[in-house]
């Protein structure tokens, strides 16, 4: 992903501004992570939220007590997020937001199916007042437990059954600080702004805020007319009434919730026609600030460019669109929302050099990597950040801006000497993760070879497109593509908690 608090290698690098790339180092120095509230220690599941396999008591005294009930998936570094026991197919999202004042009405239609025997249906929600709560069309009772809006079921419904959730929610976007220690909904100059990694979203509407429940989604966003609203996937419908504009927007691939983008300001979109990769066509389609599209100008040729390098080493890029969304949002901050991923104006401003590159590259490689193929646990984080900050690298090399030999040894010399292990770094968003996983990465490709190694990204994505996965399962994947054990390996480089060998392995090939 990315949401940090300095510029950084990120995926979402959150930045203070004092932070910068010198010409010594074209790798982001070590990142200043959020707080506690954003990453907070791992902590027991409360007794009340069972892990993803239902069990019952082995003496059931009442019918109620067979039934599968649950509050969360059983993260260990997020226990109160995410529902385990029904899979979320669609989420219809109808949103009336007044940019002027903050607020922020949600009515959400959540269809799915339940996976267990359970009578009741629980989602994240952290904030946001109720208004109502029906169930298949009928009113039902709706408490706020904790982080969660529950509902209360009249009967037990069984494996297999659907179900329509609707839930109308209101919220306000304060005026204060910008990202940091909370993910969410933020306030800009004119408008809202949003990165929503990794529980965000549940802070302004009812969800299954956990990535092992991939849904496709339809934004319809009201605002006044004379501001745009910007969701992902494919802007299907503009409809004007009086003085408010519904924009609809809609999402047909599966997509986690911590993906989500949200965008309120006057905007100007820019169709960039076709590209053919090999996938099949992809179009590309920008946002930018009104007034600010030749910012956009030095960045639209690159995209083009990387999307073809990454597309031949990491194999199909995985969605129908890309596009860059250049907002009034937080400078040194980017995220790799699905299929439009954002970046402030400050750093996309027009300029052209290593700051712009390693963004850019950064946030298109999360495409494959943590959009297409999301992590199972947010302890494999470094499935995402430490490949994006590697494909970043990558990059670097192709065009000439270093080479890929002094940008892992840039990054190996970058770790620090405590947050291990990589497989649940102390710190969701810090160095470990980037520049750990990104040093990792290189140390296989050193092990195993060029062609084992990119023969290895490319059947990841193809094994967990649209789905989850954990670093274990990239030690199996990694294991059967090379024909190796590498069990060793892993416990070198990826699982000691104290850090990785303090040398790269030597080369399994002659051009390593």
């Amino acid at each position: 992903m990315a949401i940090f608090t300095v510029v950084c290698v990120a995926a979402a690098c959150a930045g203070d501004g004092d932070a910068v790339i010198t010409p010594e180092s074209t790798l982001a120095p070590d990142i200043t992570s959020p707080t506690s509230a954003t990453t907070p220690a791992p902590t027991p599941a409360p007794t009340t939220t069972p892990a993803t396999t239902p069990t019952t008591p082995e003496t059931p005294t009442t019918e109620v007590d067979e039934v599968f009930r649950s509050t969360s998936v059983g993260d260990p570094r997020y226990p109160t997020l995410g529902t385990a026991g029904i899979d979320v197919e669609h989420y219809d999202v109808a949103l009336d937001i007044d940019p002027t004042s903050g607020r922020l009405d949600a009515t959400v239609r959540i269809s799915g199916t339940f996976t267990v025997a359970t009578d009741q249906l629980s989602f994240d929600l952290d904030g946001p007042t109720v208004r109502t709560a029906s169930v298949d069309g009928d009113e039902v009772d709706a408490t706020v437990e904790g982080r969660d809006v529950v509902l209360h079921l009249d009967d037990v419904r069984d494996v297999g059954d659907g179900f329509v959730a609707e839930i109308a929610v209101t919220s306000r976007v304060e005026d204060g600080p910008s990202f940091g220690p909370d993910a969410g909904v933020f306030v800009s100059d004119d408008g809202l702004w949003s990165v929503n990694e990794p529980d965000g979203v549940s802070t302004w509407m009812p969800v299954n805020d956990h990535p092992t429940d991939k849904a496709t989604w339809t934004f319809d966003i009201t605002v006044p007319t004379d501001v745009e609203a910007v969701a992902n996937g494919e802007l299907d419908d503009i409809t004007v009434s009086g003085d408010s504009t519904t924009w609809t927007w809609r999402q047909d691939d599966p997509m986690a919730s911590y993906l989500v983008l949200l965008l309120v300001d006057d905007y100007e979109f820019v169709d960039d026609g076709e590209i053919e990769l090999s996938s099949g066509t992809v179009s590309l389609h920008h946002v930018v600030l009104d007034g600010r599209r030749d910012d956009l100008e030095p960045y639209i040729d690159v995209t083009r460019r990387q999307l073809e390098f990454f597309d031949e080493l990491f194999g199909p890029y995985p969605f129908d669109r890309y596009g860059l969304a250049i907002a009034d949002s937080q400078p040194g901050l980017a995220m790799e929302t699905q299929g439009l991923p954002l970046f402030s104006v400050a750093d996309l401003d027009g300029s052209l050099g290593p700051l712009q590159h390693l963004l850019l590259a950064h946030e298109l490689a999360h495409q494959w990597f943590g959009d297409a193929v999301s992590p199972a646990t947010w302890d494999d984080i470094w499935l995402n950040e430490g490949f994006a900050t590697y494909a970043q690298m990558l990059w670097f090399d192709e065009i000439g801006m270093s080479t890929i030999e002094r940008e892992a040894e840039l990054a190996l010399r970058s770790l620090p000497d405590d947050g291990w292990p990589l497989s649940a770094p102390t710190e969701l968003f810090g160095t470990v993760s980037y520049n750990g996983g990104a040093a990792a990465l290189h140390a296989l490709r050193l092990t195993i070879g060029d062609d084992d190694f990119f023969a290895l990204l490319r059947r990841w994505v193809v094994d967990h497109d649209e789905g989850t996965a954990t670093t274990a399962e990239f030690e199996r994947v990694a294991e059967e593509v090379s024909g190796r054990d590498l069990g060793d390996f892993f416990d070198e480089w990826v699982d000691s908690p104290d850090g990785p060998p303090d040398e790269y392995p030597a080369s399994a090939t002659e051009d390593g």
